[in-house]
């Protein structure tokens, strides 16, 4: 019976790739650099900021970590221009509490972004546990630690939680953890990414999908 249902954030929950687009090219301009398209930004918006900054900069010659601070500094003036749930979380969310499933997040975003957006979308209060890729004392994804920690915290065994993410860290947290995988295909997907060899337990085109999962069939019997 599935008691929790875990999210990743930025291609899962939220989608954040026009403010991370926006940001790239800022610190690019800055940087006598030219942009890049929309398209090129969408594809690598959950892959961290040294995925973007490898688009115009080389890591042998150029620094990193100043340009990863400018990034941020640049991202802490864009990151709510633009924060958009994707289509169909919102009435997601409203169905898994109706049958009093509890959800929250896990995801690599520094906590400081994260909290922010989802006081923005006024979710936080709502959501029953948050991980992030900084807290203290866990690796972040692919690590299954931040999962294993959020069903500690929500005091529920790993097989009754499920994890729905949009990229290959998140499939692979998911499995090793032992939880069971959801791909959000909606998300960021790559157009060369081999999804069939991440082996995800379930596939969704869209959230509404999620809960006609037949993981969730004693959830619906019981109802």
């Amino acid at each position: 019976m599935i008691k929790a249902v875990l999210f990743d954030l930025d291609g899962t929950f939220v989608d954040t790739a026009f403010d991370l687009f926006e940001t790239a090219n800022i610190v690019f301009a800055s940087n006598r650099k030219p942009n890049i398209s929309y398209d090129v930004g969408r594809e690598i918006a959950s892959d961290g900021i040294k995925a973007f900054l490898r688009l115009r900069f080389d890591e042998k010659l150029d620094n990193f970590d100043v340009l990863s601070e400018e990034f941020l500094t640049v991202y802490k003036q864009q990151y709510l221009n633009n924060p958009v749930l994707f289509d169909g979380i919102e009435n997601l969310l409203l169905d898994l509490e109706g049958k009093g499933i509890k959800w929250g997040i896990v995801t690599n975003k520094a906590r400081y972004f994260a909290e922010n957006i989802m006081k923005y979308h006024q979710l936080f209060d709502s959501c029953s546990v948050m991980m992030c890729g900084d807290d203290y004392g866990f690796k972040p994804k692919p690590s299954p630690e931040l999962l294993i920690e959020a069903c500690r915290l929500l005091d529920t065994n790993i097989s009754d939680v499920i994890y729905i993410g949009d990229g290959h860290r998140d499939i692979l947290s998911a499995n090793s953890a032992k939880i069971k995988s959801v791909l959000a295909c909606y998300g960021y997907l790559k157009k060369g990414d081999l999804i069939e060899e991440w082996q995800p337990n379930y596939i969704i085109h869209k959230p509404s999908e999620v809960v006609d999962l037949d993981i969730f069939s004693l959830n619906n019997s019981l109802s």
